[in-house]
């Protein structure tokens, strides 16, 4: 496909579209969230454009049948190539280090639509040229009032701890908590996401750093602000397999914490022990997944890398492992590089 021309769509919270002509890569400019209107406008404007003068091969989009990006692409009659999330942002790391082996790709961030239907976000893959492999993932959990958890990600920590969360949220009217654990009750509204975005956002509503958020991704900059590099405890987690994946278990980590907020224990503490809880968690489940298949390439992608106290534990301690570890150092680790490895999937699965 490396002959072909292709026009890789992106994301739609951060979008930024590449043009591929061959092996020549055309970045399109950061355009941002697509739901904005004028954003979206300039967005399809700049698609027409170039799909008109280059008559791409293919137009490669997210998997996510809700995206303006996606709806846009079944606009044209252009080959069509959906590409997973997660998929995506572990192919840009490998496209930008030109990796040819399998790597085991850790996909963190806040949401992605996933092959199952269900929002990922906490993703342990095998990806090769021919494709991808999901091995692992974080527990799914509920999402009461779907996309709402992002503008108050205190429904988060109550769909982790249910009615034992509900004391550390004094600021929360009684009537809202009870409605949202009443809507988990019945299922209701409540679409299930693995993502670890919102654990980070969960932890932060359980210490009582930002449980309304006025800005993008607060609670989990603040948490990391918190974090000593001096403290190295951390709380348990549990694994257990279900239909073919290893799922990762994080009650029993939250239950710890509020078990530390108990016994008064400073919330930098707690915070830190929070993030090398995470950590471990992705050094344990890639030892794991490699004695398995024999992979010794790891490549981090994903918003929830953007935290640079967890980036940094993870490839320390995968490097130490003997782990040859890559992540994104041409694009961001966020959605931005979603086109990029959009591009990448295509070139080497796309039979178009």
């Amino acid at each position: 496909m490396l002959n072909k021309t292709i026009l890789a769509l992106g994301a739609d919270i951060k979008n930024r579209f590449l043009v591929a002509e061959g092996r020549d890569l055309y970045p399109g400019p950061e355009i941002g969230d697509l739901s904005n209107a004028e954003n979206y406008a300039f967005f399809k404007s700049q698609i027409r454009k170039v799909a008109e003068k280059l008559k791409p091969n293919i137009i490669a989009y997210d998997l996510h049948p809700g995206y303006f990006s996606s709806r846009l692409a079944k606009e044209f009659s252009y080959y069509q190539f959906p590409v997973q999330h997660h998929h995506a942002h572990i192919a840009s790391v490998m496209c930008e280090h030109n990796l040819k082996k399998p790597v085991i790709g850790v996909s963190f961030d806040g949401t992605g639509y996933g092959a199952d239907g269900n929002m990922w976000g906490g993703e342990f893959l095998m990806v090769n040229k021919n494709g991808f492999r999901r091995l692992a993932h974080l527990k799914y959990r509920m999402m009461p009032g779907g996309d709402r958890v992002v503008y108050e990600p205190w429904r988060m920590i109550i769909s982790i701890l249910k009615e034992k969360a509900t004391g550390y949220l004094n600021d929360v009217k009684k009537q809202d908590k009870d409605l949202i654990l009443s809507m988990m009750a019945k299922n209701i509204n409540s679409p299930l996401s693995s993502s670890a975005g919102r654990l980070f956002d969960a932890a932060a509503a359980l210490l009582g750093i930002c449980k309304f958020p006025s800005y993008e991704a607060e609670g989990p900059i603040k948490l990391e602000a918190m974090c000593d590099d001096k403290i190295d405890d951390r709380y348990e987690f549990t694994t257990v397999k279900q239909n073919g994946c290893h799922a990762i278990d994080t009650g029993e980590l939250f239950l710890g914490m509020v078990r530390d907020l108990r016994k008064d224990k400073d919330k930098p503490y707690i915070a830190t022990k929070f993030h090398n809880s995470v950590s471990e968690i992705i050094i344990s489940m890639v030892k794991k997944l490699s004695k398995q298949l024999g992979i010794k390439n790891t490549a981090l992608s994903g918003g929830v890398f953007q935290n640079k106290f967890l980036k940094t534990k993870a490839i320390k301690k995968l490097s130490d492992s003997g782990f040859k570890v890559f992540t994104n150092n041409i694009t961001p680790v966020n959605d931005l590089n979603i086109s990029l490895g959009q591009y990448y999937v295509s070139c080497y699965t796309c039979k178009g």
